[in-house]
């Protein structure tokens, strides 16, 4: 049987806002289907899985990225090598920002990033809170919870979508994609929000079309209500 391994890093660390939810939805949605699970949790210092089938990243505020910076950068060649595999990688906000080119603090100081995502991140005095609806270059509408106060400038990468309500990397474009891995500022947790993206990242992984099953089927149905939800809050249209 095909056994999923997910590679959690800094649950610990980098772990508010529910991001660890995305880990569960990947991890449900493929046992839904037939797939065995394995989700390793990686810590500063420790030493990394031989292989990986997706990479998932949270958020978490200046004091924690910190505390991951070095180990980030200690890491930073094999998650390129997986980047460049194909491997998707997922960041959320505070681990995108690690992961992108450099963060430059409030203060001026910046952070050498690991180069992952061509970004780079600044902070600023203003935080961007709220409810937030995009647009995917499909046209599927997805929707989530920015907290953040970084301005994002994407380096010659393509966006995750484009802004309808929100903030996101600069009150026009949120997230980036680089080949099969994604970077984005969305919370609510991301993934059970918009079980499109989650199922993009398995059938990638898996390298297999994902057809819906009874589970998955129940559990959208709360997403797609939960997207309306903030559509309608936001006075905007999915």
């Amino acid at each position: 049987m095909t056994v999923l391994r997910i590679l959690h890093l800094y649950p610990s660390e980098l772990g508010i806002n529910g991001d660890a939810g995305n880990v569960l939805a990947l991890a449900e949605r493929a046992r839904w289907r037939g797939v065995d699970v394995e989700t390793v949790r990686h810590a500063p210092g420790a030493e990394l899985p031989p292989s990986a089938d997706i990479v998932h990243i949270g958020s978490g505020p200046l004091s924690g990225q910190r505390a991951v910076h070095q180990d980030v950068l200690r890491i930073a060649p094999k998650l390129r090598e997986w980047r460049d595999a194909g491997v998707p990688i997922l960041a959320i906000a505070g681990g995108w920002q690690l992961l992108g080119t450099e963060l430059e603090t409030a203060e001026g100081e910046v952070l050498a990033g690991a180069a992952v995502f061509p970004t780079r991140a600044a902070l600023g005095p203003k935080r961007h809170v709220g409810e937030v609806v995009a647009r995917l270059a499909d046209g599927t509408a997805i929707a989530g919870f920015e907290n953040h106060s970084a301005r994002t400038v994407l380096e010659g990468a393509e966006p995750l979508a484009r802004i309808v309500s929100g903030t996101g990397n600069d009150g026009s474009t949120e997230g980036v994609v680089v080949g099969a891995s994604i970077g984005t500022h969305l919370h609510g947790p991301l993934l059970p929000m918009n079980p499109v993206l989650a199922d993009r990242l398995l059938s990638t992984a898996l390298r297999a079309e994902l057809p819906p099953v009874p589970q998955t089927e129940r559990v959208d149905r709360y997403a797609t209500n939960a997207r309306r939800a903030i559509a309608d809050r936001l006075s905007v249209s999915l």
